[in-house]
């Protein structure tokens, strides 16, 4: 897909905030936190321009997408419930499916890396990703069901797409709708997040890739030590 096709801009004054949809585009900009999606075709819309509250803020990064992404509040954490942070999309769908929802983030290790997320008042699900170094865009998946995309049924009519913080120290840039199945371009990472995640350069894997059992100095003590950024000692139990 045409990224350039399909940016949603904005412009700014001091009373109000008007949307526009640039042209070959296909969902229009309403209001804060509102989109409507014209036709099942792949959709962007930018993280920063959702509806924040409760302490998500816009952070300016020149490597996410339109030079901006959110963050959660600093040094707070909420692994239990969603916190009190909320980033809203509102969203109108034209064409009813099966949908797929992918979001680009950047979680740089195994304790920075997750949101909650919620369609439509359905239950909150913790959605987890670590990237190290890079931006990477994934499907939404439960919790570390890396593999098993969710997939949502989408009537014709408005949507509701909410998150909350979770951990600290990740960002997210900005999601993708699509009834296609297919995959958004732009990750250009060598590694395979979160199996292997770019640090200081190399791709380093996880613990559980390399199958993986054990974690710890007491618990891997007389066993082979593996290599792995998300366990201070990982090893395999025989």
């Amino acid at each position: 897909m045409n990224l350039s096709r399909c940016f949603v801009g904005f412009t700014r004054s001091a009373a109000f905030m008007t949307f526009f949809a640039l042209e070959g585009c296909d969902a229009s900009r309403t209001s804060i936190g509102a989109f409507i999606v014209e036709a099942s075709t792949g959709f962007y819309f930018e993280a920063e321009n959702g509806q924040l509250t409760g302490g998500f803020t816009i952070a300016n990064d020149i490597t996410a997408s339109a030079g901006a992404c959110i963050e959660p509040p600093a040094g707070v954490t909420s692994n239990d419930e969603p916190g009190t942070a909320r980033a809203r999309y509102a969203f109108e769908v034209s064409t009813p499916g099966t949908y797929l929802v992918f979001s680009r983030i950047h979680a740089p290790d195994a304790m920075h890396n997750t949101f909650w997320m919620q369609l439509d008042g359905a239950p909150w699900f913790v959605w987890r990703m670590t990237t190290g170094e890079d931006w990477f865009c994934a499907p939404l998946h439960e919790n570390t069901n890396y593999g098993t995309p969710l997939t949502f049924d989408f009537a014709a009519g408005p949507h509701e797409l909410l998150v909350a913080n979770a951990a600290d120290g990740d960002w997210l840039d900005r999601f993708y709708l699509t009834a296609d199945g297919d995959t958004p371009p732009g990750n250009d990472t060598p590694c395979n997040p979160p199996h292997s995640v770019r640090m200081n350069g190399s791709c380093v894997p996880s613990c559980g890739s390399q199958r993986g059992n054990r974690c710890g100095v007491l618990a891997c003590k007389g066993l082979t030590i593996l290599p792995a950024y998300d366990c201070d000692v990982c090893c395999v139990a025989p």
